[in-house]
């Protein structure tokens, strides 16, 4: 009975949990097709800066991709970015790994800073610092970096 109950209990909190991190994507996905040229979703996923931010990326009818920055809350486009301007986060994490060798890679994805797009990469640098590194869309460097040290 024990067992049933935790197993119970899981599944609910990752439903929940998972609910809670996929809050606003079909909203976002519909937002983007009505409001710019994407005609197919390919992926929305939610950036958590100063404010939260829906990254929508598609298809236009002719295939080229498409980048939509949105803030749902107040419907509304902060930018467009063909991919054809940017680095894919293949060569974006690519060029990271080659100015960074005594790192560890987390995590690269779409964020949206100081009102303009970015890459934030995710990574455990040489100095065993937890960092948040920010680069534009052409793979500049940009002006913010967040490192946290591990308490021992």
């Amino acid at each position: 009975m024990l067992l049933i109950l935790g197993l119970s209990l899981a599944v609910w909190m990752y439903i929940d949990i998972n609910g809670d991190r996929k809050k606003g994507h079909e909203q976002a996905a519909s937002f983007a097709k009505s409001e710019t040229e994407i005609s197919q979703i390919e992926k929305v996923s939610t950036y958590h800066g100063e404010r939260e931010i829906h990254v929508v990326q598609g298809l236009k009818e002719n295939e080229d991709s498409l980048i939509v920055f949105m803030d749902l809350k107040d419907e509304k486009i902060l930018d467009t970015v063909s991919d054809k301007e940017t680095l894919s986060i293949e060569e974006m994490q690519g060029q990271w790994a080659d100015s960074c060798s005594a790192c560890t890679f987390k995590d690269v994805q779409y964020g949206y800073e100081e009102n303009e797009p970015v890459y934030q990469l995710t990574y455990i640098d040489g100095q065993d610092r937890y960092v948040l590194d920010y680069f534009t869309l052409t793979g500049d460097s940009f002006d913010q970096r967040f490192a946290f040290r591990k308490k021992e």
